[in-house]
């Protein structure tokens, strides 16, 4: 269901009153969003349900594991990577390690220092895994022209700015993408 894209003029900081209604262009633009929003969440859950009856995965547990993959690192580390909150990342790791997926040992320099790396039998299931969906996604992603990545990048961190995500479990990673991509003239 694609829309019509017509141009309306907007003051730039006006916000809806509660009693307030959108005019109808921008009203099914908000619907669209949503419709597509919820699209893309089904197709998340939907993977990662695949992933755990096969394979007895989350997308998340999957996405940290081959993060692991690189070698071993803190929970710090790994949060900061996969751009998850250290809360939801320990307890990620808590339900791995539960499955004997995972290895927690203290650092030899700094016993302060928790290193988290993969099992034998994690290594294991990797190898048949299937990719995350995010994976596949940036498979597609990477053929598309730049400026089609750089568009939907930008219209990506827009929407997490406007829905306000809080900077614990969505960080600001729009910085590094931009050092991340160079643009050829």
């Amino acid at each position: 269901m694609l829309l019509r894209l017509q141009s309306v003029k907007v003051e730039k900081n006006h916000k809806l009153d509660k009693d307030e209604k959108l005019d109808p262009v921008n009203d099914l633009r908000f619907r669209e969003l949503l419709i597509l929003l919820r699209k893309i969440s089904h197709s998340v859950d939907l993977h990662s349900k695949y992933l755990n009856k096969r394979f007895g995965l989350t997308g998340p547990q999957l996405i940290l594991l081959k993060e692991l993959a690189d070698g071993e690192m803190t929970v710090s580390e790994l949060a900061t990577r996969i751009s998850l909150s250290q809360g939801t990342v320990t307890e990620i790791i808590h339900r791995l390690e539960i499955k004997e997926l995972v290895i927690k040992r203290r650092s030899v320099r700094d016993k302060r220092r928790v290193l988290i790396t993969l099992s034998e039998k994690c290594k294991d299931l990797l190898a048949l895994a299937p990719p995350p969906l995010q994976e596949k996604f940036t498979n597609t992603f990477s053929q598309i022209d730049e400026w089609e990545q750089l568009m939907i990048l930008s219209a990506m961190n827009r929407i997490v700015d406007m829905m306000s995500a809080d900077s614990a479990d969505a960080p600001d990673v729009s910085s590094t993408v931009a050092n991340q991509v160079q643009i050829s003239p």
